[in-house]
């Protein structure tokens, strides 16, 4: 992989790196036979025609900016005039074939060269953001010949002045304001489509398979053509899709959902950020990771079509509830404890920046460049023949030629909503390129998207918040236990106590009793000795009794 310096202005020779966006390519496979079923949702999701706009709000948007002459043209074209006339007002562009023959188009928008970054920003990709806000899926594409200022347009980071940033950071920069860290979320993936070595394409099928799991059957199979038709193994050059941000992550699959007949790349690196700092550091990070090369009409190339992927998820606000049916409201309010079961609203922005197509007789390119510009032209040929495919309403979109056109399948006929700017240059050496280009966007003008608004019941949220609940009851029983806890505790202990005091004037008493009965004893055993004495004498007095009564009588 080459690595990119800083691309240039276009308005230098070098210009505006190549420029890759217009990748509307054959997303517009989303028209192929794909069943109406697959377009179904899930239970918990629901999607919304976006029936409030006027009727051709889905189609594709279209606009053409003008690069301004560079040092290059005026050395060659010094002696002629521009093949290119601009009518801003009328929002028409006339391409001049002669000095007496000139033909005129019409597009959605026409930029003059000194039309500023923040104007081409706020017309062309401002109203696809405020869409991916509101939760719309949304791309902006630019497409052109090379070193006509696509990269400059999207990419530009605009690190010395701010006022040449690009589409890129201009897009980043709303999404963060308008979101909020707390209960929105964004994340960013950064990915390039090269071409790689020639391989195998057989023993590509098999790697890839053991790569995504398939099943034995399809590798037995494999491996049977192998052994049987050695003539039916060819070598060909293979699209790869690398990570940006983690480039060591190359030739990253794609798989198609079965349910919804979407692409999606497997082990892309998703990157969550809330503050722009982060986002401008990623962004150096990809575009110096992204192939470029020195042409003779770039000196910075690009060799690869770039994608950026920015994923939105907003829950839904009060004002925005409002407008649901009562009906619904009283199936989201369907859950224990009176609970509203919350919205959220997905949504996805691509920023595509597509190789610029060349000539090889004026590029220069030669080698492994020339490798490279055939894949860049082979690519860009079957973007364009899903684009003209779409335009004229062919039953067949011939999606799968590419795996670029596989991740813009909803850009082109599907439901994102679409703007396109075509770049091109004044000079009436280009006038072959220039009018390729016009025409690509004369075709993408007559594609219509189905916008669609997808809302989905974020029932994860709904389990954290219940969890965050459970939690704070939990936390309050405990408390009151431990409050009841150290109630009773305490009410026993003086319970406790006053039973020590009872229980002591108990013992005081018994003691008090003890001593009365000692007493008792005592006087009881005092009483008896008196008794006792008592008899003794009463029994001597009987003794004696009788003499006395003797003598008496004989005295008498």
């Amino acid at each position: 992989m080459g690595s990119t310096s800083k691309r240039q202005l276009p308005l230098s020779s070098s210009s505006s790196s190549s420029s890759r966006a217009a990748s509307g390519q054959g997303n517009a496979a989303v028209r192929s036979k794909t069943p109406a079923s697959r377009r179904s949702v899930t239970p918990n999701s629901r999607v919304h025609s976006n029936e409030d706009d006027s009727a051709d709000s889905g189609r594709v948007r279209v606009a053409v900016r003008l690069r301004p002459r560079n040092a290059d043209d005026l050395l060659s074209d010094a002696d002629f005039a521009d093949c290119v006339e601009l009518q801003p007002e009328m929002r028409r562009l006339k391409l001049r074939k002669n000095n007496w023959s000139s033909e005129s188009y019409r597009f959605d928008e026409v930029f003059m060269e000194s039309a500023s970054q923040r104007h081409v920003y706020e017309v062309v990709a401002k109203p696809v953001v405020e869409s991916v806000l509101n939760g719309y899926n949304g791309t902006v594409m630019a497409y052109g010949q090379t070193g006509t200022g696509k990269t400059y347009t999207l990419g530009r980071l605009g690190n010395d002045d701010a006022s040449e940033r690009g589409i890129m950071v201009r897009a980043l920069e709303d999404i963060i304001a308008n979101t909020s860290p707390t209960s929105d979320s964004v994340e960013i993936s950064y990915l390039q489509v090269l071409q790689c070595e020639p391989v195998d394409n057989i023993q590509y099928v098999l790697d890839l398979s053991l790569a995504v799991g398939s099943c034995c059957f399809s590798t037995i199979l494999v491996r049977s053509i192998l052994q049987f038709h050695p003539a039916e193994i060819v070598h060909s050059d293979i699209e790869w899709l690398q990570d940006l941000l983690a480039p060591e992550k190359i030739n990253i699959p794609i798989t198609e959902d079965p349910r919804t007949g979407k692409y999606r790349c497997l082990v892309l690196q998703l990157l969550k950020f809330e503050i722009l700092t982060i986002f401008y550091k990623q962004l150096q990070i990809g575009e110096a990771n992204r192939h470029a090369a020195n042409t003779k009409l770039n000196t910075e190339s690009s060799r690869s079509h770039a994608i950026l992927m920015v994923y939105v998820r907003r829950s839904v606000h009060k004002k925005v509830e409002d407008e649901i049916s009562s009906q619904e409201k009283v199936n989201r309010s369907d859950v224990p404890g009176g609970s509203r079961i919350p919205i959220v609203r997905k949504s996805k922005l691509l920023i595509v920046d597509l190789a610029g197509s060349e000539r090889v007789d004026k590029s220069g390119s030669e080698g492994q460049l020339l490798e490279e510009a055939k894949f860049i032209n082979l690519s860009l040929t079957s973007l364009g023949k899903c684009i003209n495919a779409l335009a004229e309403n062919s039953p067949h979109i011939p999606i799968r030629d590419s795996k670029l056109t596989r991740l813009l399948r909803d850009s082109f006929g599907g439901s994102a909503r679409t703007s396109l700017i075509i770049t091109i240059g004044p000079s009436a050496r280009h006038h072959a390129e220039t009018t390729s280009t016009i025409m690509f966007g004369q075709r993408a003008m007559k594609i219509v998207n189905m916008v669609k608004l997808k809302e989905e019941f974020d029932y994860e949220s709904l389990c954290r918040k219940l969890e965050k609940q459970v939690d704070q009851l939990t936390e309050e029983i405990e408390r009151q236990q431990k409050k009841n806890l150290v109630t009773r505790s305490e009410f026993l202990e003086k319970e406790n106590t006053r039973l020590e005091l009872e229980m002591k004037d108990f013992l005081n008493e018994l003691n008090h009793q003890k001593d009365l009965n000692v007493l008792m004893r005592d006087e009881v055993a005092s009483l008896e000795m008196s008794l006792k004495h008592s008899k003794i004498k009463l029994a001597i007095t009987m003794s004696v009794l009788p003499c006395h009564i003797v003598i008496t009588l004989s005295i008498i």
